[in-house]
């Protein structure tokens, strides 16, 4: 070995000790100065691509984004008018996510206002992360993996340059997550149906408040909370504005396109609908299998997880990754943003292992390029490579699964590296990530 090699090994150790001397001083932090320093961290990874964009100043960022669709229902309820009923376009999502876009509005809607705000919810999951992490890893874990997660693309471009709402979602699950290992049923009942009234992928979870209680009093109780919570929310729309309202509900479950003689919709064809997920790239090679198919074989791989909690054969972490994962392996629609969810839930199972921490970074550009392939942005026209890809990340999904399967504790995994390792992986994870949204920045600035 040469002399420079030596050199080079040297350096690397000392960033390597760095590294790990820096999650030494984390450590040390009181929990509220913990969620300072993530409020810190995760604005700080925001930065370029905000100051970026901002600078860039392009009338046609908007153009392909949802942020009209957004300020409409918005304004809808500001005015005092009805969800669904008043808004000038289709609306096709539950209505807390709705609610939640008001602020923005209130201080100023500006599209640097619409991303620090879907950035603020990548830190408000990262606290809740945090708390749940912190009673069964290391400090240093579970400061590590929020910050994997507040810093992921998955999350930063999600959230600022595609001006996508997937990270308000995540936030409910975490907290719900939260509850649930807490064995805070009530709370997670009323969580969930929270959750699910503002993007419907919680309700696959809600069926854990009620099974984990060991007493049927308390079971329905649960259930009463939850729905409930889901019901006070919905009375309104369902008295006064029912078809209308229950157009997302067919929209989510069966692929309906919404249809309307006084509201603007934009149908598109069934194919086109299912975004950037496996089944859409299979269908336009290889066949295409109908929506309901892919759907009730979802429902049954739920129904399997709900009845091994009821039987105490899968704990309630395992089950709520699995239910998150089916999204991924059955549901035809999928959205770069969906990716937040599964990121969240599998953050416990990778922090044993460096090399999982780096699976979880490097799936986020695959899953970009398959993004790319779906908007038509990619390097090559050829719907082979893209079913070629789109299959890399789907397999990726059917892979952890298998890890939880295997392993549902993920308190006492068998192939557990040194925590040291697992430090400066997410350490030198963490700086990649500040140096891609770096590059976003600068390139969106210069353009």
């Amino acid at each position: 070995m040469g002399e420079s090699d030596i050199l080079g090994d040297s350096k690397f150790t000392r960033l390597n000790s760095l590294i790990i001397d820096a999650f030494g001083r984390l450590e040390r932090l009181s929990n509220k100065n913990v969620v300072l320093f993530l409020f810190l961290f995760t604005f700080t990874i925001s930065a370029p691509m905000l100051i970026g964009f901002e600078m860039n100043d392009d009338p046609s960022r908007e153009g392909n984004k949802d942020i009209d669709i957004f300020r409409d229902r918005a304004q809808t309820i500001l005015d005092g008018d009805l969800l669904y009923r008043d808004t000038e376009m289709v609306t096709v999502s539950p209505p807390v996510i709705n609610y939640l876009f008001t602020p923005v509005l209130i201080l100023g809607d500006t599209l640097l206002i619409w991303c620090s705000w879907f950035a603020f919810f990548l830190f408000l999951t990262s606290v809740v992360l945090f708390f749940f992490l912190e009673p069964w890893f290391d400090r240093r874990l579970a400061i590590a993996g929020s910050m994997i997660y507040s810093s992921s693309p998955f999350g930063q471009i999600t959230s600022i340059a595609m001006l996508q709402d997937d990270a308000i979602i995540v936030a409910f699950l975490a907290l719900s997550l939260l509850l649930l290992s807490r064995k805070r049923w009530y709370l997670a009942a009323a969580s969930l149906g929270l959750g699910t009234l503002t993007k419907l992928f919680p309700a696959l979870c809600s069926p854990f408040a009620v099974l984990g209680p060991e007493n049927w009093k308390s079971r329905i109780y649960a259930a009463l909370i939850g729905l409930g919570v889901g019901l006070l929310i919905s009375l309104p729309f369902l008295l006064y504005a029912y078809s209308d309202f229950t157009q997302f509900i067919e929209f989510y479950l069966f692929g309906t396109q919404p249809v309307s003689d006084t509201q603007i919709s934009n149908p598109v064809s069934s194919t086109e609908q299912r975004g950037m997920s496996f089944w859409r790239f299979m269908g336009e090679t290889i066949y295409f299998v109908p929506s309901t198919v892919l759907h009730l074989a979802m429902l049954g791989s739920l129904f399997a997880t709900w009845i091994a909690v009821h039987q105490r054969k899968l704990n309630i972490p395992a089950a709520f990754s699995l239910s998150i994962l089916s999204i991924f392996i059955f549901y035809s629609k999928i959205h770069y943003g969906y990716h937040l969810m599964a990121l969240l839930v599998l953050i416990p199972w990778a922090l044993h292992d460096g090399k999982r921490m780096w699976g979880l970074f490097g799936i986020s550009f695959i899953a970009g390029v398959v993004h790319l392939a779906w908007r038509d942005n990619l390097f090559t026209d050829n719907s082979w490579v893209h079913v070629a890809f789109a299959f890399l990340v789907w397999v990726y999904w059917i892979y952890w699964a298998k890890i939880i399967i295997q392993n549902p504790d993920f308190t006492q995994q068998k192939e557990a590296r040194s925590q040291e390792s697992v430090l400066v992986a997410c350490g030198w994870i963490v700086l990649l990530s500040l140096v891609y949204s770096l590059q976003v920045g600068i390139i969106s600035a210069l353009n």
